[in-house]
């Protein structure tokens, strides 16, 4: 077995059960604030300038329709996951 600076051991590594657990929490946000963290992310800096500035658009409108954030601050919820295993 493969260790991990690349050389073999006779013994494989032994780990305990999977822990799971979710923690949920927000992020205070505004209209604005939340579009430009979305036009950040991987999918929308590949997308041709124009289709970039139209689904930008279109979350703006999405946005503009919803109650939360057109009181200005709101709370995107958020949920976190996490897995963790022990070696034994």
């Amino acid at each position: 077995m493969a260790t991990r600076g690349g050389g073999q051991t006779g013994v494989a590594a032994r780990f305990g059960s999977p822990e799971q657990a979710e923690f949920p929490h927000g992020q205070r946000r505004t209209a604005d604030s939340l579009v430009a963290t979305i036009a950040t992310r991987a999918g929308m800096l590949v997308m041709p300038e124009q289709e970039q500035q139209a689904t930008l658009s279109r979350i703006r409108a999405f946005l503009a329709g919803r109650p939360e954030p057109a009181r200005g601050e709101f709370t995107l919820p958020m949920l976190t996951g996490v897995l963790r295993v022990r070696r034994l």
